[in-house]
């Protein structure tokens, strides 16, 4: 390693820990907080009470996005939204009741939602304009997301609310690591201000949203309710911290491999070859009861779902004007994350109490099938940088 490569490593270090940090706070949330909302209240009340985090952030990250585009510091606005969570996920364990829980997980999720895009936006900007790769960086995020549950489920068995203390310490570190990376200024200062109303007539960006949109509604169902589906099978939690670790682990290559993706096969292909691992995903979970082949499952499909964020994220890089990419970033995660996330709490618990969960991840699967005929049919309009 030459001395310019030892500088590099060290300067992005920080940013190593953030994107660590920041997907294992997501982790602790996704990955657990159904669980203590479920032990709370029956499903049906725990899928309105679930789909308060993805109602806000249809809304939540549209804001942050244009605070950090008109910001000086994008570091500075995603460490403050760390810490804001940290308060209000925190007090989510003080207490039980339903509007109690409605408000703390309201303010929670006011606060994380702009956590994806952010550090998104963060790390591949800096890493597009000092040359350094993007994946090994994103791969802590992915590391961190399927390694914390696995190694929490020990503690989360016998008492859930260990998740909260966790969740506060990952929070003081993973702030610290995000205001020690590399700065990131926004660009929609001066006469150049940040807007998202030209985002919509971008008729591309709006046709993986609703990719985006259909991998997210059947990934929240997943989150909300698979966990269940394994303990109804006889498997302890431990199963399912696994099956979160392989889930995830499948981004590896992806991510190591993230520039030479993109410019070997095209963002279509990713896209198309996405929609029908998902298609399979669904049906596999549907119908498997074997835990080595539903694992198996999780590592052969897992990593399909991230791949739609970033086709959209690398769209966005590459076609956004400067001074709005943040804002196109988080109006991704507002309408192709949280809208649909909010349709999976809601619609989840009523299909789950109506016709079971089997019969509900086939509709999951069915939906992944119809996006993949939306995806034929639409090729054409997926050409110039896309192709």
């Amino acid at each position: 390693m030459n001395k310019k490569s030892g500088g590099n490593f060290f300067r992005t270090l920080p940013l190593y820990f953030s994107n660590g940090i920041v997907y294992g706070l997501n982790a602790l949330y996704y990955c657990f907080i159904q669980i203590y909302v479920g032990s709370c209240h029956s499903e049906e009340t725990s899928g309105v009470l679930l789909s308060i985090g993805p109602l806000v952030a249809i809304f939540a990250p549209i804001f942050w996005g244009l605070l950090a585009d008109r910001s000086r510091s994008k570091n500075a606005v995603l460490a403050i939204a760390i810490l804001g969570s940290a308060v209000f996920y925190f007090l989510i364990g003080l207490g039980q009741s339903f509007w109690y829980l409605a408000a703390m997980l309201f303010l929670t999720m006011l606060f994380m939602a702009p956590f994806g895009g952010l550090v998104d936006t963060v790390t591949l900007e800096y890493t597009s304009s000092s040359r350094v790769a993007y994946g090994p960086i994103r791969i802590c995020g992915t590391l961190v997301f399927g390694l914390l549950p696995m190694l929490l489920t020990g503690f989360t068995e016998r008492d859930i609310r260990v998740i909260f203390p966790v969740y506060v310490l990952l929070a003081l570190l993973g702030a610290a690591a995000v205001l020690l990376s590399p700065r990131v200024e926004g660009h929609g200062g001066g006469e150049k201000r940040p807007s998202v109303l030209p985002l919509f007539r971008d008729g591309r960006l709006m046709l993986i949203f609703f990719f985006v949109g259909i991998s997210q509604f059947t990934w929240a169902y997943y989150l909300n309710y698979y966990p269940s589906r394994l303990t109804e099978l006889g498997f302890s939690q431990s199963v399912w911290g696994v099956n979160v670790f392989l889930t995830v682990l499948g981004e590896i290559p992806f991510f190591l491999m993230f520039n030479r993706l993109f410019e070997t096969f095209g963002l279509k292909k990713l896209l198309g070859l996405s929609l029908i691992l998902c298609t399979l995903r669904y049906a596999g979970l549907a119908y498997l009861t074997s835990a080595p082949l539903i694992l198996a499952l999780g590592l052969i499909t897992g990593f399909a779902t991230t791949v739609f964020t970033y086709c959209g994220s690398y769209y966005i890089t590459h076609n956004v004007a400067p001074e709005s990419k943040a804002s196109a970033n988080q109006l991704m995660y507002s309408l192709g994350n949280g809208l649909p996330k909010v349709l999976a709490g809601v619609l989840g618990g009523r299909m789950t109490a109506a016709i079971g969960r089997t019969a509900s991840l086939t509709i999951c699967s069915a939906l992944c099938a119809a996006a993949l005929v939306v995806f034929i049919f639409s090729r054409k309009k997926l050409t110039g940088r896309l192709s």
